[in-house]
Formats: C-alpha cells, sequence, structure tokens
C-alpha cells in the first residue's frame, strides 16, 4: 500500500499493558495519520464515539471495566464493518466463538510481532484502498475531463442524428442552449454546403468502428458559419453514441489553404512560361546572330531579350516573397493546430488509460467482495462445526 494511503489512515489500539501499549503506539505511529491509545473497553469505546474517522481497532481480550469482546459487541451495534483486530496471548474457545459470531476480522497472538501487525493492518484496510485508489482515479479522470473540456468544443450524437450533449464551449460557438437539445439534430449545425455524400462517408467509417478525423464547415442558430477541425469515435460505454471533440479553424485558415494550392498551380504556370520565356529568348539570340551584319535589327533584338529577362527576374522575386510569406504563415498555423490536436489526443488516450484502469480496480473490489462471502461462510460453518463438537462433548460426558 503507497505512502499517503497509509498516512490517511487513524487507528485505536486498546491495551491494558502500558509497556506494550506505548510500544506498539509509537512503532504504528510511523506509518499512520493518527494513532489513538486506551487502557481499557470502556475508554476505547468513549474515544471511538468521538472519532467516527477511525480506521481500524486492535484491542486486548482481558482489560478493565470492559473487556474486548464487550467492546467489540459496543462497536458492532453502529458499525458492522470496521476492521476490529483482536491480540491475545490465550484464545479459549468460547471467546473465539463470540468473536466470530460478532465478525471480527482477525486474530493476531502475543507477543505482537510489528511487522505481522503491520500485514494484517494491510490487508484489513485493502477494501479501503481500492476504494481511495478508485477515488483518486475517479478524480484524475474528471481533472483530464476539465482539461480537455476547457480547450475543445465537444458534443455526442446518435446515429439517427440527434445531439444528445453538448459543452460550453459548443453551447457558446452555436449559440444553442441545454433546453434546445431535446430538439437539435445534427442537421441544424451542418452547413447546408457540405455535400451529403461526404456526410455519408464519414458515418459509415464511424459505423465499421473507425476513427474519423476532417475539417468540416458548421452554422450557428444566427446563421453564421464556423468551421471545426473533427476527431470523432463511437462511446464503447453508451449505445448508439458518438462523441466529437472539435477545435475551432477560421475560414481564413481554410483559405490559406486553397492559397497554397493556388501558389503551387502558380509555380507551375511560371515553370512553362519561364520555359517559353527561355525558348524565345534563345530563339531571338538565335536571330540575333544570324542578323548581326544588320545593327538597327540587332539593337532591337537585344532590347527584346533584355526586356524578356527583366520580367523573368521580376516574376521570379514576387513569386519567391509571395512563398515566403505563405510558408511562414502556414508553418505557423500548422504548428498552433498540431499541439492543440496533440494536446487533446494525449488526454483521450489518457481518459481511455485510466478508464480502463479504474474497471480493473472495480473487478478487484468484487473479487474481494466475493472473497469477503465466502470467508464468511467458511466461518459460519465452522461455528457450526464447533457447536456440533460442544454437543458430541456434551453427550460424552454426560455417558
Amino acid at each position: 500500500m503507497v505512502d499517503d494511503f497509509l498516512k490517511s489512515i487513524s487507528i485505536l489500539i486498546v491495551d491494558d499493558n502500558n509497556t506494550d501499549l506505548e510500544v506498539i503506539s509509537k512503532s504504528l505511529g510511523r506509518y499512520f495519520k493518527k494513532v489513538h491509545t486506551a487502557s481499557n473497553g470502556a475508554d476505547a469505546f468513549n474515544i471511538y464515539e468521538e472519532n467516527k474517522n477511525i480506521d481500524i481497532i486492535i484491542s486486548d481480550i482481558n482489560m478493565p471495566k470492559i473487556n474486548g469482546i464487550e467492546l467489540l459487541k459496543l462497536i458492532r451495534r453502529s458499525d458492522m464493518q470496521i476492521p476490529f483486530l483482536i491480540v491475545s496471548a490465550n484464545l479459549d474457545q468460547e471467546i473465539l466463538i463470540q468473536a466470530i459470531n460478532l465478525n471480527v476480522s482477525s486474530f493476531l497472538p502475543k507477543p505482537i510481532n510489528l511487522q505481522s501487525l503491520i500485514r494484517k493492518i494491510d490487508m484489513l484496510c485493502e477494501g479501503k484502498y481500492f476504494k481511495y485508489k478508485a477515488e483518486l482515479r475517479k478524480n484524475e479522470i474528471n481533472n483530464y475531463l476539465d482539461s480537455v473540456n476547457s480547450v475543445a468544443l465537444i458534443y455526442k450524437m446518435q446515429s439517427n442524428g440527434n445531439i444528445t450533449y453538448m459543452n460550453e464551449s459548443m453551447f457558446e460557438v452555436t449559440g444553442y442552449k441545454e433546453e434546445d437539445l431535446k430538439d437539435l439534430s445534427f442537421e441544424d449545425i451542418i452547413h447546408p454546403d457540405i455535400d451529403k455524400k461526404y456526410i455519408d462517408d464519414t458515418w459509415n467509417t464511424l459505423k465499421e468502428g473507425k476513427l474519423w478525423k476532417g475539417n468540416t464547415k458548421f452554422i450557428s442558430k444566427n446563421k453564421e458559419e464556423f468551421h471545426l477541425n473533427n476527431t470523432i469515435f463511437k462511446l464503447d460505454t453508451e449505445e448508439d453514441s458518438y462523441i466529437t471533440i472539435s477545435f475551432l479553424t477560421t475560414k481564413e485558415n481554410l483559405e490559406k489553404r486553397d492559397f497554397h494550392k493556388k501558389v503551387l498551380n502558380s509555380i507551375k504556370e511560371f515553370n512553362i512560361k519561364e520555359f517559353n520565356y527561355k525558348k524565345e529568348i534563345e530563339n531571338l539570340k538565335f536571330e540575333r546572330s544570324n542578323l548581326s551584319m544588320f545593327s538597327n535589327s540587332s539593337d532591337i533584338l537585344e532590347k527584346r531579350v533584355n526586356t524578356l529577362l527583366s520580367q523573368v527576374d521580376k516574376y521570379e522575386k514576387d513569386l519567391n516573397k509571395k512563398d515566403e510569406k505563405y510558408n511562414s504563415m502556414l508553418m505557423s498555423k500548422r504548428s498552433e493546430l498540431e499541439n492543440h490536436i496533440e494536446k487533446a489526443q494525449k488526454e483521450i488516450i489518457k481518459v481511455d488509460a485510466l478508464t480502463e484502469e479504474n474497471s480493473i480496480i472495480k473487478n478487484k473490489i468484487e473479487l474481494l467482495e466475493k472473497e469477503n462471502i465466502k470467508i464468511r461462510e467458511t466461518t459460519i460453518n465452522l461455528v457450526k462445526r464447533v457447536r456440533e463438537l460442544e454437543e458430541v462433548l456434551k453427550i460424552e460426558r454426560t455417558k
């Protein structure tokens, strides 16, 4: 068990031997949050009544005022589950049966071995530890969900298009409110410009159990368009439910992607024009060599060549400037978008991992509860057997 959990455990130790009480309390005080002590059952019960946060009780049997069995009876009237550990140098059959009937948790012989005692406490608090661990995981999952929720637009929908949930960011962007969800459909928020085939292909991908990613244009309640970078997947924990985690991407981003295509097309056109210009220059040079005898013609050709070369240089410079400006903007926005997506995907993976771990912990708790039932059944059978043996002894004594 982890140190943080041990430090959260409070223990009540009851023993009329002051030496044993002091040694045990000091030893356990190094490991646990709070160690209460009492030298008799009456004082121990008062401490228990005043401190309902006590997690485990360790008690001797033979004590003044109220003995260990009587203390166990009093405590069981209000709490049948709190672990109660009996320590004693001698355990006779009658005390053993009484303790079992009162749902005693365990026994430990005196003199007490500290390591054995800590192992016993560890075992008795195991169920509480799993609950503690599950609560921690639950808090972690909630923190991760809050983290994703604060940076993303999230909504759930069914295969018929009905939207069943939106987070605050999605409500804010779409302009809808929670009371609108009962009549709200995916068709109300998807932009009418989006091709039906595009939507059908998306649904087909999702129904195959695959993850879908892409950019889509939406429309708000006030008919304002907005663009989202979406990650959509089916929820395994809910029947016929799909969740979308999205990040806002402006129309400007999409226009830049179109600009990129235009730049590529411009480069292709430039290459064609450059080839034609160079070809024309070569032809002009050839003409000039053939017409070198005619100085006037040569001058004219020279001017034409220089003019064409100047145009080519200017075109190259303009294109380089546009390309550099575009690349700078594209890299900046791409980096920003990739960071958002990476963060969201990491959070999704963590949530899935923590959900799986939480499921494992729940299964362990169920197994422990089943094992506890078996132990109780065994105890009942043991009590029956002891009573049968008592009857046999009585018969033998009468003979």
